[in-house]
């Protein structure tokens, strides 16, 4: 146990160390309607001092995966409600971040939770935040596993994810998206399944605004049933 406690502090700390933010550190936040533990971005705004513009500015350098983004969090509370629909499954969590929604999966009683991200960095993430909820999650290494269920959210802003997305979406018949409107796909007929308010954490410049996020499914999946 001590041995597995200290590694997993030193990947708290060489997660920190690539943060690239002045003044930042990481430290681990409990999320009440997510019903699950992250290590997020810990920043004094008033010593950062970025306005929204220079953010903006910034954000190729952003540590995507320090953030619980509304989209992964508004997937991950749709998840803690309707456990039905990932427990006893293999689901693959496309474009993790910080892992939430495939660690959400775990918690809900998925039989496997792969994950998948552009950023190593993420990856690391993915696998210090389930070490912390107490769940396994497999890296994806190669060609993408075989699965009952996609998941994904916030990743339509990033067209370098979209074609593989796409591509998933089509090979897999059900999937769970959460977007919001303005980004929801056109190549496939969509059911949206609830729509669900909440805001990115940490709440730095523009990322402090609650937003309505979709939650998204094929529109004639026989296995996701209405909803009320």
């Amino acid at each position: 146990m001590a041995n597995e406690v200290s590694e997993i502090e030193q990947r708290v700390a060489r997660l920190q160390q690539s943060l690239g933010l002045p003044n930042a550190s990481l430290s681990r936040r409990w999320l009440d309607n997510e019903l699950l533990a992250l290590w997020l971005l810990n920043v004094d705004a008033d010593a950062v001092m970025m306005d929204a513009q220079e953010i903006g500015h910034f954000w190729q350098n952003l540590p995507y995966w320090a953030f619980a983004w509304a989209g992964g969090r508004a997937l991950a509370q749709f998840i803690v409600t309707n456990p039905d629909l990932v427990s006893g499954k293999r689901v693959l969590d496309f474009g993790c971040g910080s892992g939430i929604v495939g660690i959400a999966a775990a918690l809900a009683g998925a039989d496997a939770v792969y994950v998948a991200d552009l950023d190593p960095q993420a990856l690391l993430a993915a696998q210090v935040n389930a070490a912390v909820n107490g769940v396994d999650i497999q890296i994806v290494d190669g060609d993408w596993p075989q699965v009952d269920l996609l998941l994904a959210s916030d990743v339509l802003y990033d067209i370098s994810s979209s074609a593989d997305l796409k591509t998933l979406m089509l090979d897999i018949p059900h999937w769970l998206l959460a977007e919001s409107r303005s980004v929801a796909p056109d190549f496939v007929e969509l059911r949206c399944l609830q729509q669900i308010e909440t805001s990115t954490l940490p709440a730095i410049g523009d990322f402090d605004e609650r937003v309505e996020v979709d939650i998204y499914c094929r529109r004639n999946d026989p296995q996701i049933p209405m909803l009320n």
